[in-house]
């Protein structure tokens, strides 16, 4: 046999059909004739796999920050002195629960005067209403008038009151507290910071190659090292749009907490699962070659490449789902198809099948 058949390895050697022929010793009819194909020695070596329909998942680590379910820093609208503090750090509140007095007994003082003046005023206008034509038309115009701003005075009054005194927004924990009776407070200078606890957010940032892969209501995997085991969490809120400084996408996810384990400022990571495409083809974005004219791949027919034309879908980090263009058992070029233009002649070293989680998987090599 020609010494052009021995080779070790995988090596290219020209596209060739050679007739051999073998003697079969005396009264043999006549020589036999062997054809051998080889490769040529202008094939590209490249990789291959066969397309099937599925799914792929890519699960996604975050860290983020613990933040309270609703956190507000409160201050009293007027200021002046602190007359009391009613709570503690730690303390549980509710809504609607006077935390601190700041000068609420010269505003009430400034409430039951207003008050008095009304009452009399009110008074006086009913007298000059029953005196019938003894008070005249003026005179009921002015008593109405001064009845009128006493009232708007009242409600005055009582609105000072309520600054005065720095009431819970809602039902949480007394977070940070640092004041003494006595104490001058500015007007609108935090006094006492009020967080919930049950349930709570963990803010996140996220990057736009990752944005498709997380939507509101997905459940979602939280680790904290200031908590021991798993807790699960949902996306609640997914801003929409980029922070123009880092490119990256807030994203709260909301998680129960009735023990109080987890804290405003701990830092904890959360995992997102995201399923690419369902009975769908889902290959790797780099397996797509992106031209002046569009976006195709190229597949491996007869050991020839031939361009295909593809139409893409949702992009999930390297993955890509195809919408047109590939079907299944299609084999598709993954490897050494950046050197290759439509009809060049391929040899394929080695084949397999995609795709399993973004990946091809293989058997040995060809």
């Amino acid at each position: 046999m020609s010494a052009l058949f021995r080779h070790t390895g995988l090596i290219a050697l020209p596209l060739m059909a050679l007739s051999v022929g073998v003697g079969c010793g005396a009264g043999a009819e006549g020589p036999t004739e062997i054809t051998t194909t080889v490769a040529s020695a202008t094939a590209t070596r490249v990789e291959v796999a066969s397309i099937t329909e599925g799914s792929a998942s890519v699960d996604i680590t975050l860290p983020g920050e613990v933040m309270g379910g609703r956190d507000a820093v409160l201050a009293s609208g007027l200021g002046g002195i602190v007359e009391r503090v009613r709570v503690s750090e730690g303390d549980e509140v509710v809504e609607g629960q006077v935390l601190i007095q700041v000068d609420s007994e010269a505003y009430a003082a400034q409430r039951d005067q207003v008050d008095a003046q009304l009452t009399l005023a009110e008074s006086d206008l009913e007298r000059l209403r029953s005196l019938g034509d003894l008070a005249t038309a003026q005179q009921i115009e002015q008593a109405e008038t001064q009845v009128a701003v006493l009232r708007a005075q009242k409600r005055a009054a009582n609105s000072q009151l309520r600054q005065a005194n720095v009431r819970a927004p809602f039902s949480g924990t007394v977070g940070q507290l640092d004041l003494e009776p006595g104490e001058f407070a500015a007007p609108g200078s935090p006094l006492i910071r009020v967080v919930q606890l049950d349930p709570v957010v963990i803010e996140l940032s996220l990057a736009d190659r990752d944005r498709s892969a997380i939507s509101v209501g997905d459940t979602v995997t939280v680790r904290s090292s200031g908590i021991g085991g798993l807790r699960t969490g949902v996306v609640s809120h997914i801003g929409p749009a980029a922070d123009l400084r880092t490119r990256s996408f807030p994203v709260e996810v909301s998680v129960d907490n009735p023990d109080g384990a987890l804290l405003p400022g701990m830092i904890a990571s959360v995992q997102v699962r995201s399923t690419v495409g369902n009975n769908a083809v889902v290959i790797p974005q780099d397996w797509v070659v992106t031209t002046l004219d569009g976006q195709g791949v190229f597949v491996d027919v007869d050991n020839v490449a031939q361009w295909r034309d593809v139409t893409l879908g949702a992009v999930v980090r390297d993955q890509v789902i195809v919408l047109d263009g590939l079907a299944t058992n299609d084999r598709l070029i993954m490897n050494g198809h950046r050197e290759l233009a439509d009809g060049d002649e391929l040899l394929v070293v080695r084949e397999g099948m995609c795709c399993d989680n973004g990946r091809a998987k293989f058997g040995e090599m060809l």
